[in-house]
């Protein structure tokens, strides 16, 4: 709906309507002769006031009409969603109630009133569609397609119309981002099933995303090794290196994946829903080391691992190190067939090579103390 509209106001329909007004010392209009003559003899002013009738542009068609009974509906309808649980579904209802009101309340639809029954608007607007009167026919056009669509009645439909009522019911949400936060939860998914295929088991969780406020998703367990996998959280503030200069606020990190073990050894996993057609991803490899050199603190003691996960066609597995140990490797999951991705196999190769690593509380409490080099 919101790119519909928008697309709308950039060439929004017009119509003429006459308006009595006033006009002073010269005839700006034409003579309204009827109130001319009912006032000619009690009109004393001077310069004189004529009433004239001006013909004015108004937005009040009735494609406009339908926008704006579309808006009202919207905004009912969210304000009885009420006791919604806090979730990304949540946030976004609110900001298209708080969008919707807004929309309302500017040119031009708030001189707008839908004096019709929505139905008739409907229809109307079809009609002038049809006879190529809107003047921005593609925008009008979307527009009678998506309120035909937001207002389909199933219980009143024939069993053909089933599959466009699947359609529809898959039309919400719209947006790049909910595509986006899919790929994120399937690759949380693959990395915690991963673990499982390699013998690690469950010690809590996994919770419900919404349930993850302060907690991890879940806490596994390999051997007698311990770690938490979390969800969206933000690498420690207390190490960032690079603050903005006029708040003193620590420029933050938040990787979508992270991977903390109980020896305080990461693993950070970026999801990425873009399409990669060759063996490097530069754009994303350098944001993933900015991770590294901003908490440069948080991987001081153990090297930092990292791993970045595409969409690709191509088998995309390509590592990038340095000295010291830190290694980030680009991992690419197959789009359209399943049998095919290697991403889960990959996942399972580095996963079993970061716990080969590990450091269990025995361990730690022999090890040496390493030296720090000023």
């Amino acid at each position: 709906m919101k790119p519909i509209i928008e697309d709308i106001e950039r060439g929004v329909s017009q119509t003429s309507e006459i308006v009595r007004t006033e006009s002073k010392g010269s005839l700006n209009g034409r003579l309204d002769i009827a109130v001319y003559l009912a006032r000619r003899g009690t009109n004393l002013s001077w310069p004189k006031s004529l009433p004239v009738l001006v013909a004015k542009a108004s937005a009040n068609t009735p494609e406009n009409q339908l926008v704006v009974d579309a808006l009202r509906q919207l905004i009912r309808r969210l304000n009885e969603a009420t006791g919604l649980i806090v979730s990304a579904e949540r946030n976004y209802s609110l900001n298209l109630l708080r969008w919707a009101r807004e929309r309302l309340h500017a040119t031009p639809w708030q001189k707008v009133l839908p004096a019709r029954s929505s139905t008739i608007l409907r229809r109307e607007t079809e009609h002038r569609l049809r006879k190529r009167q809107t003047g921005n026919q593609a925008a009008y056009g979307r527009l009678a397609i998506w309120y035909g669509q937001w207002t389909f009645d199933a219980t009143l439909a024939s069993p053909d119309l089933a599959d466009r009522m699947v359609d529809l019911m898959l039309a919400f949400p719209a947006g790049e981002f909910f595509a986006d936060r899919v790929f994120e939860v399937w690759c949380l998914n693959q990395v915690i099933e991963s673990f499982r295929r390699i013998g690690a088991v469950t010690v809590e969780g996994p919770r419900l995303l919404w349930q993850r406020a302060g907690r991890s998703i879940c806490t596994l367990r390999f051997e007698e090794y311990t770690f938490d996998v979390w969800f969206q959280k933000s690498l420690p503030s207390s190490s960032a290196r690079w603050r903005y200069v006029h708040s003193g606020n620590a420029l933050k990190g938040i990787p979508d994946i992270t991977l903390i073990g109980e020896d305080s050894r990461y693993l950070v996993i970026d999801a990425k829903n873009r399409k990669s057609y060759g063996a490097t991803r530069p754009e994303e490899t350098y944001k993933m080391l900015g991770y590294l050199e901003n908490f440069r603190g948080t991987f001081q003691q153990y090297p930092f691992w990292g791993a970045l996960c595409f969409l690709s066609d191509d088998d995309l597995f390509t590592e990038v190190g340095t000295e010291g140990g830190n290694r980030l490797v680009l991992l690419g999951a197959h789009d359209n067939d399943p049998k095919v991705c290697a991403l889960g196999g990959r996942m399972d190769t580095l996963l079993s090579e970061w716990l080969s690593l590990r450091r269990t509380e025995g361990l730690l409490a022999s090890a040496p103390v390493p030296q720090i080099i000023m």
